[in-house]
């Protein structure tokens, strides 16, 4: 007899004859009906370990329980993962190898995980009827998530519209808040931003003050920014309507120091606060989610400076086309000290969005 008890012998066939048996089915009568009464249905692995009791507990009440095995892709993270390992073992990414090798790639690291997954709950003595395990891009999923999405799309439930989204440059994919972290930065900061040379530093929590000439005039109107790029995209300025310092501006131009763009000078009692800064906001629609919501209220025209791989595009004008984003940052402020418009800079305490996965600022 062994000294002590051995629980990988004892347990070892306990689990395959568990199952040759069919204990983990549920059962049902000739005609279909549960059989005993009552009925426990756990829908997937739970992520709390407490909840993987029950269906032990219910099957013991005797219960006809259903513990059906799913596992999720996760995409966004299995992303991460492999594309990380990826680049320390070949030093490649997923755009050197193409759409297809990259997603074989990626099948090949799930099936690793998911033999892996598959072991521990055997080791668990988790009660699953693994004939109906599922994996979320399966044929069979993958057609049943397009037929439930079309038929909320023909009620109206779910509909297109456009929206301001969390974008990670270095993932080249949108994010949900819930994949955002916040950096949190109480004065003037250098950063490293991912992408970029580790030796290289940009500025964060930075309120950059300049100014816009009014048109026939001599008259200026100043703005801050935490963002001095996101002035290439600038399609309006807005004044409190209320503000008597700006009572004679609204419906005039501005014009663009940088681009063959006249920006109109608009009110809105919503997005402008009198007494931060200057009372005058810059106004970037397709770059801002406040900033959207003031363009759509106004009619304002929407420009998209960013390329998907966060470089610059031609709206942004030729000197700046191709470039990276923060590269444009250090570019502009240059060029507004250079056009005798840049007023000042002071601390300003902010939040950085951050990619939880990839750990970069973003768009």
């Amino acid at each position: 007899m062994a000294a002590g008890y051995n629980p990988i012998a004892v347990e070892a066939a306990w689990y395959d004859w568990w199952q040759k048996e069919g204990f983990f089915k549920p059962q049902f009568t000739p005609d279909g009906k549960v059989k005993p009464e009552g009925v426990f249905i756990v829908p997937a692995p739970p992520p709390n370990v407490l909840l993987i009791r029950w269906p032990v507990v219910n099957r013991m009440l005797g219960k006809t329980t259903l513990f059906a095995p799913g596992f999720d892709h996760a995409g966004i993270s299995t992303q991460s993962v492999v594309e990380k390992r990826l680049y320390k073992a070949t030093g490649k990414t997923r755009h050197d190898l193409g759409r297809e090798k990259s997603l074989e790639t990626l099948i090949e690291w799930k099936n690793d995980y998911q033999s892996r997954v598959t072991r521990q709950l055997h080791r668990l003595g988790g009660s699953y009827d693994w004939e109906r395990a599922m994996f979320t891009m399966d044929e069979k999923h993958k057609k049943a998530v397009i037929e439930t999405f079309c038929r909320l799309h023909e009620e109206g439930i779910i509909y297109r519209a456009n929206s301001h989204v969390h974008r990670c440059l270095k993932m080249n994919t949108t994010l949900s808040n819930l994949e955002v972290d916040q950096k949190q930065l109480t004065s003037r900061t250098m950063l490293n931003v991912p992408s970029y040379d580790e030796k290289e530093r940009f500025e964060f929590g930075a309120l950059v003050s300049f100014a816009y000439s009014i048109e026939n005039s001599d008259e200026q109107i100043i703005v801050a920014t935490t963002r001095p790029e996101t002035m290439l995209g600038d399609t309006a300025i807005a004044v409190h309507p209320d503000d008597p310092r700006y009572k004679h501006l609204p419906g005039k131009f501005t014009k663009h120091p940088f681009i063959d763009r006249r920006i109109p000078i608009v009110t809105d009692a919503i997005v402008v606060d009198m007494e931060f800064g200057t009372g005058a906001v810059k106004i970037t629609p397709a770059h801002d989610p406040s900033d959207y919501e003031v363009g759509v209220r106004n009619k304002l025209e929407f420009v998209n400076i960013l390329n998907d791989d966060g470089t610059f595009n031609a709206n942004a004008r030729e000197k700046f086309k191709g470039m990276k984003r923060f590269y444009v940052r250090v570019a502009v402020f240059k060029a507004l000290k250079d056009a005798g418009l840049y007023i000042e800079t002071k601390d300003n305490a902010m939040q950085i969005p951050i990619c939880r996965l990839a750990a970069s600022s973003l768009s």
